[in-house]
């Protein structure tokens, strides 16, 4: 039996967002539906290609996978963008349950190692090195990766130490500690409901579930990784010229 995966589009005037609620960290863009839809699928197979690199049993799924259009939000912002605006899609509004929360740590550790995999060796010039037309040094995405982890968790208005260490690397390990903590030890009361921030009010949608945070606390580091593995590529091409 062909399996059927649910997808959630992120409609902008420029691009559009697609991700898979089922598989967190799978998250693409594309310019046109089509062109996002076509990057989701293979973005599936690499997802549990992904979980079998770390051990994990899962399904075989191949190019036949059934990709079904659960949600469509269209916005007025390009989802691509860093900073932008994080909707809440009714697939999000589900309570979670113990087991999500289990995943959601294992699967951080996934990433996690995936990332320390990446850096954990580069030289002091390859971290503070700045492509041209790139946002971010490799520094510096690390830096935003350990700083929105507690964020995320501060988006159901729970409250997180804000003293962090300098060191990059430090900074990693102890704001995952925390957040690390925070779900070990999750209240049930927030397990449920739709929260409005207190801090950092966004403006145009500041509705957070607790399946939102979960999914964003995979999806985040994930695509941050994608990124820092496109910056050494670059460094690397510009060392050999």
């Amino acid at each position: 039996m062909t399996p059927k995966i649910s997808v959630c589009l992120e409609v902008g005037p420029q691009a559009i967002g697609a991700f898979v609620p089922e598989c967190p960290g799978c998250w693409v863009f594309g310019r046109t539906k089509e062109k996002a839809l076509k990057k989701v699928r293979i973005a599936i197979l690499g997802w549990f290609e992904w979980l079998r690199g770390h051990g994990e049993s899962v399904p075989e799924v191949n190019n036949k996978v059934e990709i079904e259009v659960a949600e469509t939000l269209r916005v007025d912002y390009n989802p691509v963008e860093a900073g932008k605006p994080e909707p809440l899609f009714w697939s999000e509004v589900t309570p979670v349950k113990e087991g999500d929360i289990k995943r959601t740590i294992r699967l951080m550790e996934y990433s996690r190692k995936d990332l320390l995999g990446l850096t954990s060796t580069i030289t002091e010039e390859c971290m503070d090195w700045k492509p041209t037309d790139e946002p971010r040094t490799i520094r510096n995405c690390l830096k935003h990766i350990a700083y929105v982890e507690p964020w995320y968790i501060t988006r159901l208005n729970i409250e997180v130490p804000e003293d962090y260490p300098e060191d990059v690397f430090e900074l990693l390990n102890y704001t995952r500690e925390v957040v690390t903590d925070c779900l070990q030890n999750f209240p049930e009361r927030k397990m449920r409901g739709i929260f409005q921030p207190e801090k950092d009010k966004n403006p145009v949608c500041n509705l957070w579930t607790a399946r939102k945070v979960l999914r964003r606390l995979v999806d985040h580091e994930r695509l941050h990784s994608k990124y820092i593995a496109k910056v050494l590529k670059m460094y690397h091409r510009m060392e050999r010229v």
